[in-house]
């Protein structure tokens, strides 16, 4: 008989539009392994009330979460009581960890999330004011949250040296884990392996899939793509989903794609004829917790470069399914090093047999799913 796993959520946890779909593959692979509970959307009876002081202090120029108001975290906490009083389970997953803060309960929590609270907030938000009810409430509530876990799950060894150091807890309550690919079209190994020894290395072509142009550092994009062409590498950099700032100036070399919605048919075999034509995937991002998109480039067989930054690392191991370079290396050093894989076919086809390799065997959700299971039993017995 399958164990019970509540599985809690601010939001709708079916949905393949909160968390960019996550939550949605997280209880769609451990549904083999448990009988799902799943508790979600809760109501924002009491968050509504705070939208008005966020957006009086966004004219400030101050950050105002309105996530961890300690009212907000005390409602959310009655609503899940109420919703489970006469519901038997044997454990609780969740994502979002300050929903645990005034949880009375006696089962046993797992949290499994990216970042934590204070990583969040110095690695996205570092040069903007936040105000301190904010950092003041968020970290009272992450440290109680995580505290009262059984095991706490990140995505990235960054996530869990951060955690350690910011709320003192033993390193022993953590575990890695990465998050697999959001998305359903997954290409299989033998067509794959056809696509990857017949592509067309002429021209390279690169592909940067994200929406925000600044943070998802478009710009060094652009500026990699212009220099390979500068100098005797025809190439082309197809951004997915971005938009420049107004006056930006784009060369030929890219050429931008609108926003694709994974869900919707046409948007999806747009995006795979594009994954299927790249030769890699560039990722520069100034902050980043993950990098989902770099799970699904794995899976396509492309191999990543990207920045070594917050919890990338979780999703691309060098010179497996990818390169990490630190954040200031200079365009030239870049080029070369992508130049000199694509014009030796052997090392191409190495390298993109390498990144599905490294999809295959770590970061598809049926492996994650059984690493997942394995320790939330070995923590139950323990219980």
């Amino acid at each position: 008989m399958k164990k019970k796993i509540l599985y809690v959520t601010r939001l709708d946890p079916y949905s393949l539009k909160s968390w960019s779909g996550v939550t949605y593959y997280i209880l769609k692979y451990i549904s083999k392994y448990y009988e799902i509970i799943t508790v979600g959307p809760l109501s924002n009876r009491v968050r509504i009330f705070y939208i008005i002081k966020r957006f009086v202090f966004s004219l400030l120029k101050i950050k105002f979460d309105i996530d961890r108001p300690i009212p907000v975290l005390k409602d959310f906490a009655k609503q899940i009581e109420n919703k489970t009083k006469n519901i038997d389970y044997d454990a609780i997953l969740t994502s979002e960890a300050s929903l645990m803060t005034f949880l009375n309960t006696n089962k046993p929590i797992f949290i499994y999330t990216d970042f934590v609270f204070s990583t969040y907030y110095s690695h996205y938000f570092s040069e903007k004011i936040i105000h301190k009810e904010t950092i003041k409430d968020g970290n009272f509530c992450e440290s109680t949250s995580l505290k009262k876990a059984k095991k706490i799950i990140l995505t990235s060894t960054f996530a869990i040296n951060d955690a350690v150091k910011k709320y003192h807890i033993k390193k022993s309550s953590f575990h890695y884990l990465p998050f697999g690919a959001s998305i359903d079209f997954i290409p299989k190994q033998k067509l794959l392996k056809k696509i990857i020894l017949k592509k067309n290395r002429n021209i390279c072509k690169l592909i940067s899939i994200g929406v925000h142009w600044d943070r998802k550092g478009m710009d060094k994009a652009v500026k990699l793509v212009d220099y390979m062409n500068n100098n005797g590498q025809e190439t082309i950099l197809y951004i997915v989903g971005a938009k420049p700032p107004k006056g930006y100036k784009i060369s030929s070399n890219v050429k931008l794609i609108d926003f694709l919605d994974k869900n919707n048919l046409n948007d999806r075999k747009i995006l795979i004829k594009l994954m299927y034509n790249a030769h890699f995937n560039i990722l520069f991002s100034k902050s980043e917790a993950f990098g989902v998109v770099n799970v699904e480039a794995s899976a396509f067989g492309l191999y990543t470069i990207t920045n070594n930054i917050g919890g990338i690392g979780g999703a691309v191991t060098n010179d497996i399914n990818g390169f990490m370079f630190k954040d200031n290396e200079n365009i030239s050093t870049i080029s070369k090093y992508i130049i000199r894989i694509f014009r030796n076919k052997d090392l191409f086809i190495k390298k993109s047999f390498l990144s599905r390799k490294q999809y295959q065997e770590k970061l598809n959700w049926q492996i994650i799913s059984k690493n997942l299971s394995t320790i939330i039993n070995n923590n139950l017995l323990k219980n």
